[in-house]
């Protein structure tokens, strides 16, 4: 069994977090020679979580591994996912939760159309997602409730799990603070040199807490610098503080003998300029910086998130003279095919009709 590299450093967390495989690692760490050399930057660095599962790579599964396997021991068998159409979140609690045999009640909210939208509903649909439309994404808590309730098992007198969207739970940062000490280990193997900064996508917050949180730990000099690329209002510099706090928290009284820390909003690094005003809205800069990285590096980027993150890195490194320093790019988009999910006879007339005008 691949554990993680968490309960190795904290044994005792093994018999209190409960934890399900599903990601194959360690992932990857690769060189970008070409985009460095571009720069000026020789040690520019990526760390392939694109591959991170042979089924569904991409930050969810280190999430997932985590989450529902909360969801497991806490015997419930239905889970609230809420998230945007084409939703990466619901995607995965789809694909994963249905191994585990779990109902998952999608709560779906417009966004901008990308090229994988469509894809993702279709797919979701396959995996037995329940579809709910709510047209105005600050109804989303409305929405959430009345399906909380909704779903409420009076055989067990129990309500529904919640996989959150904004504001992500202590629980989701788990997966990348243990994700920092599988970093670690490349380091001391000599795989690549000690990050001083880590540049990663902040959608919700979880997986740049995590990464933060672990170099905090670990004593490490990477500095941890997050992209926003959802509302200011779902992710900023305080949201990310409590995330930290509250995943620190729920460790430590889980057993992990970590340092006395607190974090304040003043103590997180975020990019704000490259989200492009709307959840999915495709940039001109997303748009570049997917281009330039496929023809240099053979990289694949989604223009929602790692093409902005990608983005606002490259104008970050021209910006400022850091040249002698070691960059990492920790790549969070999914790269797997996940065609083999899909259902070829559905088609947009298999959703309800609220949804079939995306197509």
């Amino acid at each position: 069994m691949n554990k993680p590299d968490l309960f190795e450093a904290y044994p005792r967390l093994e018999k209190v977090i409960p934890w399900i495989e599903m990601g194959t690692y360690p992932t990857p760490v690769e060189k970008m020679s070409k985009l460095g050399k571009m720069l000026g930057y020789p040690n520019l660095w990526v760390k392939r979580d694109d591959l991170s599962s042979e089924k569904m790579g991409g930050n969810k599964v280190r999430v997932m591994e985590f989450l529902l396997a909360e969801m497991k021991a806490s015997g419930k068998t239905t889970a609230i996912s809420p998230g945007a159409l084409g939703s990466n979140q619901i995607l995965a609690s789809g694909i994963y939760g249905k191994d585990l045999g779990f109902k998952i009640v999608g709560i779906f909210f417009k966004q901008c159309p990308t090229d994988y939208m469509r894809k993702h509903m279709l797919i979701d649909k396959t995996m037995g997602v329940e579809f709910n439309y709510v047209s105005n994404p600050y109804l989303v808590p409305f929405a959430i409730l009345y399906h909380y309730l909704r779903n409420f098992d009076f055989s067990k007198m129990q309500f529904p799990f919640y996989i959150p969207t904004f504001g992500s739970s202590a629980t989701c940062a788990f997966g990348y603070f243990s994700a920092m000490f599988e970093l670690k280990k490349q380091i001391d193997r000599g795989e690549l040199p000690e990050p001083d900064y880590i540049f990663v996508t902040a959608g919700t917050g979880g997986t740049m807490a995590g990464i933060q949180l672990g170099a905090r730990v670990l004593g490490m000099k990477s500095k941890t610098i997050g992209v926003r690329i959802t509302d200011y209002i779902a992710c900023n510099e305080r949201i990310v503080a409590s995330i930290l706090n509250r995943a620190h928290k729920k460790l430590t009284r889980a057993g992990a003998e970590l340092p006395a820390l607190k974090f304040r909003a003043k103590d997180v690094a975020m990019i704000h300029d490259f989200f492009g005003g709307e959840y999915a809205k495709i940039t001109e800069e997303g748009k570049e910086a997917k281009k330039l990285i496929a023809e240099l590096e053979g990289l694949t980027l989604d223009t929602t998130y790692t093409a902005k993150t990608m983005a606002a890195m490259i104008k970050y490194l021209k910006d400022q003279n850091l040249k002698d320093k070691n960059i990492l790019f920790w790549h969070t988009y999914n790269t797997r095919d996940l065609g083999r999910f899909l259902d070829q006879n559905l088609c947009a007339k298999d959703l309800p009709e609220s949804f079939q005008c995306y197509f």
